[in-house]
């Protein structure tokens, strides 16, 4: 698909995933319908799919109003579009009696798949508004817990190496410090799958406070996070507790901070130039 040309409605049932924990009890269901059923949505009608539910049928129109629908039928276009194209892997579970070479093929099916669904929701406009933050930054300020941990790390070594003021902070006293004195020329990158951890979501609030950006990147865009974010990166890791935990989220973040610093390296390529000849000069290559 040409990213230029991106559907914003597309990926309804990757995206529906990614928000599922923050929805009410109520879309829940319908959200359970949908995911187990999506099929039978399609040629059903609003009040059978609210009857499979066990909703109102303004329960399900306020569902697909909070995917980003004007209503039923839109929903179902974009459903129906979707399947006619389903992902070419479906999320497969390592089983006890897989081989190796079996349990290899599923480990790298579900790598593969959780990419291509985070290329589907990721909404170049806002990583062109996220890119053209970060070339202005004055300093860039990575923010992230837990399973993110690594990525915080990954991101602020990245733009560091390209001659921003970067610094990644991964507890909740260093980034409340950093927020804290964080101003109008700062960035906030903050990393989370779920985008709902307390200590993350006070930090990033703290620095919008200031006046700094927020960027976050994640894969629930109704979180806590995404809500104060002036720019969401989405991202569809499929994460699943019984299988491969923190590798699929790892995976869609880090190609996210890939996408976001190579922009900005066209952005300022004699920079990076300048900055890459003196790191090379400063530390003699071994052989």
């Amino acid at each position: 698909m040409d990213q230029a040309n991106r559907d914003p409605q597309a990926g309804a049932l990757i995206r529906l995933r990614g928000l599922y924990s923050s929805l009410k009890s109520a879309l829940q269901k319908v959200a359970n319908v949908i995911l187990q059923q999506p099929e039978m949505a399609i040629y059903a009608s609003v009040n059978e799919v609210a009857a499979a539910a066990g909703v109102s049928e303004a329960t399900v129109m306020r569902f697909c109003r909070t995917l980003g629908f004007k209503g039923f039928q839109d929903f179902k276009i974009a459903l129906a579009r979707e399947l006619v194209t389903p992902s070419q892997f479906l999320q497969e579970k390592v089983l006890a009696e897989d081989d190796p070479a079996t349990i290899a093929r599923k480990v790298f099916r579900a790598s593969i798949a959780a990419l291509q669904d985070t290329l589907e929701v990721l909404d170049l406009n806002q990583v062109r508004q996220a890119v053209q933050a970060l070339v202005q930054a004055r300093q860039i300020l990575v923010f992230g817990v837990g399973d993110s941990s690594p990525v915080v790390a990954y991101a602020a070594n990245r733009f560091f190496l390209m001659g921003f003021n970067a610094h990644g902070y991964t507890d909740a006293f260093h980034m409340l410090t950093a927020a804290s004195v964080a101003g109008p020329s700062d960035v906030v990158l903050a990393v989370s799958h779920l985008g709902n951890a307390r200590e993350l979501v006070e930090a990033a609030l703290l620095a919008k406070e200031a006046g700094a950006a927020v960027i976050s990147i994640t894969d629930n865009s109704l979180s806590p996070l995404s809500r104060l974010s002036h720019h969401i990166l989405a991202t569809a890791s499929r994460k699943d507790r019984h299988q491969q935990e923190g590798l699929l989220p790892f995976l869609c973040q880090a190609a996210v901070v890939d996408c976001l610093f190579s922009l900005v390296l066209l952005a300022r390529p004699e920079q990076a130039q300048v900055n890459l000849a003196k790191i090379e000069k400063a530390i003699p290559k071994i052989n």
